[in-house]
């Protein structure tokens, strides 16, 4: 049974919402700067929130019913935080948080220089939580946080020696994005790339 009331990291989906809703979703704690899934949620989160924003700022008052409406929205999202979520008229579309995961690293290792891809940073601070989170779920290659149409992923590459690594990472970056966009119909993606070896 699905924990409504926590995202796929174990933190607190309200602690979250009030964040957003007081404008620090850009004051980041130590934990959500390295966690994909809290990323993912304060985003999408925002995004959700900008219409109560913008009414917050002009002078009437907000139309009864619209918060409720947004909590309603919120409220469907985090029902299955690993999966995305898009509301259709025919009905619901959902990708499971590996295949979109899956995605953006085989466009990874396609990258000119890239031996190998993980599908997770093997960096300590970002692996303890992604580890935490995905595993429980047998999800053994992805550090992946998606939330609604949103979807924060860490990567992590090994890269050829004599390769300009800024660029090859830069280049792993584009290809993650351009491919989970392809395939997926996802649009506000983050892709976080760590090069972790050099090989010869």
């Amino acid at each position: 049974m699905t924990d409504l009331d926590h995202l796929a990291c174990g933190c607190d989906v309200n602690e979250v919402i009030e964040q957003v809703a007081d404008g620090r979703a850009g004051q980041l704690t130590e934990h959500q700067r390295d966690c994909p899934a809290c990323q993912a949620a304060l985003q999408e989160f925002s995004r959700l929130w900008e219409p109560v924003r913008r009414l917050a700022a002009e002078p009437v008052p907000v139309p009864a019913g619209i918060k409720a409406a947004v909590a309603s929205q919120i409220g469907k999202l985090v029902s299955d935080v690993w999966y995305t979520l898009h509301l259709a008229e025919a009905g619901a579309l959902r990708i499971a948080a590996r295949v979109v995961a899956k995605v953006a690293g085989d466009a990874a290792s396609t990258a000119p220089g890239v031996t190998v891809a993980f599908g997770r940073s093997t960096h300590r601070k970002i692996a303890g939580p992604a580890e935490k989170a995905t595993l429980r779920h047998d999800y053994r290659h992805a550090a992946i946080g998606v939330l609604g149409s949103t979807a924060v992923i860490d990567l992590a590459v090994a890269v050829k020696y004599g390769h300009r690594l800024d660029a090859v990472a830069r280049e792993v970056q584009r290809r993650a994005i351009a491919a989970v966009r392809a395939k997926t119909g996802l649009q506000d993606i983050t892709v976080n790339v760590t090069v972790d070896d050099i090989v010869a």
